[in-house]
């Protein structure tokens, strides 16, 4: 007979967990809808193009209310004839987490991630070898990162992502120990974008 009282008590439990589980509120239901069929987001960033430092479109695929993966594309038109390390180009694949769940559902709010960049960059600085100016370089270069930021995205789809974030430059630059190369490389900016 405890048997039988304990699997009916084991059943009642989990139904009303599950029935529990059922009932979202109706902001919960329509992020629920929405996340079901858009799950391609496509971006710019703002920032970088009014700045002048280059094009930066972003693309990502929403796993889920908590999780998405992307990619950034960076093409510097920024002109460096002055300037020392800028970036030229850069290619980032990207892992993202967002948290607070309760309040933000939906792949937006606060989120941290963890990105792989590789890039190239210029380096015209003033350096001089056994009396001699060194010429202007190219250098292409791998980091490992990490970074934080906001994402606000309407009803309609409309998006707004704010995040920066920092990366260790693993060393495959080749300089010959004569150009002062970055051990360290940023990320960021104010992305404008669609969720489809």
């Amino acid at each position: 007979m405890k048997k039988v009282i304990l699997t009916a008590l084991a059943i009642c439990t989990l139904s009303i967990g599950q029935a529990q589980d059922e009932n979202l509120t109706d902001s919960q239901e329509r992020m629920e809808k929405f996340n079901e069929v858009k799950k391609h987001e496509i971006s710019l960033d703002v920032a970088a193009a009014i700045s002048g430092l280059g094009i930066n479109p972003r693309y990502e695929y929403v796993l889920g209310r908590y999780s998405g993966i992307g990619v950034d594309l960076n093409i510097g038109t920024y002109d460096n004839s002055n300037n020392e390390n800028i970036e030229t180009f850069s290619f980032t694949p990207y892992y993202r987490q967002y948290f607070f769940s309760k309040e933000d559902y939906g792949a937006k709010g606060f989120y941290g991630e963890g990105f792989v960049k590789l890039y190239s960059f210029d380096n015209d600085s003033d350096l001089f070898f056994n009396n001699n100016s060194l010429p202007k370089k190219s250098f292409t270069e791998l980091a490992i990162g990490a970074g934080i930021g906001w994402k606000w995205v309407s009803d309609s789809g409309f998006l707004i992502d704010v995040g920066f974030g920092i990366g260790r430059n693993l060393g495959i630059a080749d300089d010959d120990n004569l150009y002062n190369l970055p051990e360290l490389t940023g990320r960021g900016g104010v992305n404008f974008g669609w969720r489809f």
